[in-house]
């Protein structure tokens, strides 16, 4: 006897699975198991098989699926074998790919991608990295992660977040004043510090440039205890303007804005500002730039400013470089020898 299970597929906004028993002596049964996200949500008891069957379920909500095909003949399980995983966004009624080794795709409001790497170790650190704006998405290129090579000999928790929305940048937050993207984010991040028992006061944010904007945002807003910062737009509207020199960018830039192009620029450019404003207690600060790259005079220096009034202390390592491009090269020692202090 011979069985052969297809792998599931999405069609029609009903999740499928097709097997076929050949070469059966007697007569055959069939039942399976669904899961999503990794959880049992449904039993099918056995019942009889023919040449060709088809099993169908319509997911109402988003998630991860796949399905664990039992097949028997008389009281013997002759097969036992779990499908492929399928990422559903039951909302838009599509399939949802990975493309990274490792990627997995967390759903709540909007689907958020992302790279989960536990510690070897017990370990009470929770890493967060923000990823930058590549060169390539300016024309409509993917978003991509930072960091994975620097952070891998530091044994700690390690979540990787990409920054993809609708399939663009949206630093972490989302598309004109609203923060459907952000949600998520945030759930994603809580969701893996409540299974590692992690506190807030250990999370540890970290990015550069466009990753920098965000490490620090979120570090404001959500209280995690420290935050690693790599010359991080401050006014986000103004970067986001100079950049947008070609029709691909400007159809980004104005996405983000929203359709009130003027309220838009006033939210983005005081987004982390008003966080300064209103915090209440600040992580550890630690933050990087380059001489003569422009966000330390156009965005570090203003925020320097606020964070003085405030009385906030902050670590400031000034590299001796001028090219904003060049952040890489320098922001990676820095990232790695103060993340390793911290752990």
């Amino acid at each position: 006897m011979k069985i052969t299970m297809d792998d599931v597929r999405y069609q029609d906004a009903n999740l499928a699975l097709s097997f076929t028993v050949t070469g059966a002596t007697e007569p055959c049964e069939f039942a399976y198991y669904l899961y999503q996200d990794n959880q049992l949500i449904k039993k099918r008891w056995y019942e009889p098989a023919s040449k060709k069957n088809e099993i169908q379920f319509r997911p109402l909500f988003s998630g991860a699926y796949k399905i664990r095909l039992f097949v028997r003949q008389g009281e013997e399980v002759v097969f036992a074998q779990v499908s492929n995983e399928l990422y559903i966004d039951c909302v838009a009624e599509k399939e949802l790919e990975v493309t990274f080794p490792g990627e997995k795709i967390f759903f709540d409001d909007v689907p958020v991608k992302y790279l989960f790497q536990p510690a070897k170790k017990p370990s009470k650190h929770l890493i967060l990295s923000f990823s930058g704006l590549y060169s390539t998405e300016f024309r409509g290129g993917a978003p991509v992660y930072n960091h994975i090579r620097t952070l891998e000999p530091v044994d700690a928790n390690k979540l990787f977040i990409l920054d993809s929305y609708q399939d663009q940048f949206c630093y972490y937050v989302g598309f004109g004043r609203e923060h459907q993207f952000e949600r998520s984010v945030v759930s994603l991040i809580t969701t893996i510090a409540n299974q590692l028992h992690i506190s807030a006061e250990n999370i540890i944010a970290t990015g550069s440039s466009k990753g920098g904007a965000a490490a620090l945002y979120y570090s404001l807003k959500y209280r995690y205890g420290k935050a690693i910062i790599g010359a991080p737009q401050v006014y986000i509207a103004n970067y986001l303007n100079q950049r947008a020199t070609s029709d691909s960018m400007l159809e980004r830039y104005y996405r983000i804005l929203g359709d009130n192009h003027e309220l838009g620029k006033q939210f983005w450019n005081q987004l982390i500002l008003n966080q300064v404003a209103k915090a209440t207690q600040f992580p550890e600060l630690h933050f990087h730039v380059g001489k003569g790259d422009f966000h330390y005079p156009k965005h570090l220096v203003p925020l320097f400013k606020e964070l003085d009034k405030r009385e906030v202390t902050y670590r400031l390592d000034l590299a001796d470089y001028t090219e904003h491009n060049q952040t890489g090269q320098y922001f990676t020692p820095f990232l790695f020898e103060t993340v390793s202090k911290m752990i």
